[in-house]
């Protein structure tokens, strides 16, 4: 694998780090690069609090809630 920032940073955490298959990084990191797209690169923080997320935008612009058990309930999940 080559040195991305991403790989950087991660090689810098102190304790324990959380292992994800090559797969499952990929497409968790293609997920955050769309939200981060579709918000206009306009998104501060982005906090999971059980299955709830919190998102923050910069300069005081707002923030929305999102209920990901909702959500999951209308996606079908397809195995290869």
């Amino acid at each position: 694998m080559s040195k991305t920032p991403c790989s950087v940073l991660n090689s810098k955490i102190r304790g324990k780090k959380v292992y994800l298959p090559d797969d499952d990084e990929s497409l968790i990191s293609t997920a955050l690069s769309l939200v981060w797209t579709k918000t206009d690169k306009k998104i501060d923080s982005c906090t999971f609090e059980q299955d709830r997320v919190r998102m923050s935008y910069k300069k005081n612009e707002g923030r929305i809630y999102f209920d990901l058990e909702e959500s999951l309930s209308n996606f079908t999940f397809i195995d290869k």
